[in-house]
C-alpha cells in the first residue's frame, strides 16, 4: 500500500489525477448508477484517462490506484465521493443514500463479489434478498430494533447449509410494515469465508431454477 500511496501522490502532483478523475465523474457521459471500483476502472478507460504520463502505469496497478483514491476520498466528507456497500458515486442525491439505492441498483447484481438473489435463503431478521461474499441484504416484517453500525451475530440458512457470522449493519430502510437492512460481514474466519463461497452457487442455482419455472409459467399462460 505504501508503494500505491507514492505512485498516487506522484500522479496527482504531476498530472492532476484526483481533479481529472472527479471531473470525469461529473461529465454527462459518466454512468449514472452506483459503481464498484472495478466498474469505475472500466468507465475511465472510455475517457482515455490513462493517456500521457499515466499510460506508464501497469494495467494491474490501475485498479489498485483507483481503489486507493476512492477509499480515501469516500472517507473525506468534503470530497463528494460516497461509498455504500463497496459501490461509489460522486455527489449522489440524498435519496440515493437514505434509501440504500446502491444495494438496490442493477449495478449491484453484477458486482465483483458475484451478488446473487435467492428466494430460499433466510436468516433470523427475515428473507435474504441477495448475497455476496462481502454481505447480504435482508427484508423483514414489522420494525427492527437494530440501528446502523450495530454488530450482530447473523445465522444464514439455505437448504441444508448454514452459516454463523458477525455482521455490521451498513444501512436500514424502514417502511410502513416492512424494513430492509444491508449487512456487511466482518472478521470472517477462513472457514466462514469458504462457507459463504459454498452458499453463492447454491443460491444462484436455486434462483436459476426459480427463474426457469417463472419463464415456463409465463410462456404457458402467454399462449
Amino acid at each position: 500500500m505504501d508503494t500505491i500511496n507514492e505512485v498516487f501522490r506522484f500522479l496527482d502532483r504531476h498530472t492532476g489525477f484526483a481533479q481529472d478523475f472527479d471531473d470525469l465523474a461529473q461529465s454527462p457521459q459518466w454512468s449514472t448508477g452506483w459503481l464498484t471500483s472495478h466498474q469505475i476502472a472500466e468507465e475511465v478507460d472510455r475517457f482515455q484517462f490513462w493517456a500521457g504520463v499515466r499510460s506508464r502505469v501497469p494495467q494491474h496497478t490501475r485498479p489498485q490506484l483507483l481503489d486507493y483514491y476512492l477509499l480515501h476520498a469516500s472517507n473525506d466528507d468534503g470530497s463528494g465521493w460516497v461509498r455504500i456497500d463497496d459501490q461509489y458515486k460522486f455527489n449522489p442525491a440524498p435519496d440515493d443514500i437514505n434509501n440504500g439505492k446502491a444495494i438496490d441498483s442493477q449495478t449491484a447484481q453484477n458486482r465483483r463479489h458475484g451478488r446473487v438473489q435467492c428466494e430460499m435463503l433466510s436468516c433470523q431478521l427475515g428473507e435474504v434478498v441477495n448475497l455476496s461474499a462481502s454481505g447480504v441484504m435482508v427484508k423483514g416484517k414489522g420494525t427492527t430494533p437494530h440501528k446502523s453500525d450495530d454488530r450482530i451475530q447473523l445465522d444464514l440458512n439455505c437448504l441444508d447449509h448454514k452459516l454463523h457470522a458477525t455482521a455490521r449493519i451498513a444501512w436500514i430502510k424502514q417502511e410502513d410494515k416492512t424494513f430492509s437492512v444491508g449487512l456487511e460481514f466482518i472478521d470472517l474466519t477462513p472457514d466462514q469465508a469458504q462457507r459463504i463461497r459454498e452458499l453463492l452457487p447454491i443460491a444462484a442455482a436455486v434462483q436459476t431454477v426459480s427463474d426457469d419455472a417463472h419463464s415456463s409459467h409465463m410462456t404457458h399462460w402467454g399462449k
